[in-house]
């Protein structure tokens, strides 16, 4: 079957979601050893159908730029809860009794 510009970019995209699902980009090596890829796309087919993995980079970047910046966004730093905040705070000091005498009033 022909590599047509439909089938590159069927495949930019799924292979683009695989990629920000993992959250970045494995090397050829390290994708043809990953056990949950998408089924039907191993590295083989990937460079048949675009011609090598650099190229298919290339591809996913300038086809899909919103799953390319999904895949590169850098994680938001989380916010403490409340529980975390109150760990950390320290014990109030205990307030003077009033009065000048030290009785109170």
């Amino acid at each position: 079957m022909a590599a047509t510009a439909s089938r590159r970019r069927r495949l930019t995209r799924e292979i683009g979601m695989f990629f920000a699902e993992l959250g970045y980009i494995p090397s050829r090596r390290d994708y043809m050893r990953l056990s949950n890829r998408p089924k039907f796309l191993n590295a083989k087919e990937v460079d048949r159908i675009c011609g090598s993995w650099p190229r298919m980079l290339g591809m996913l970047e300038k086809e899909q730029p919103e799953i390319w910046e999904l895949i590169h966004k850098a994680p938001e730093p989380k916010k403490p809860t409340i529980e975390e905040k109150m760990e950390k705070a320290k014990p109030a000091k205990k307030a003077e009794k009033e009065g000048d005498d030290g009785k109170d009033i």
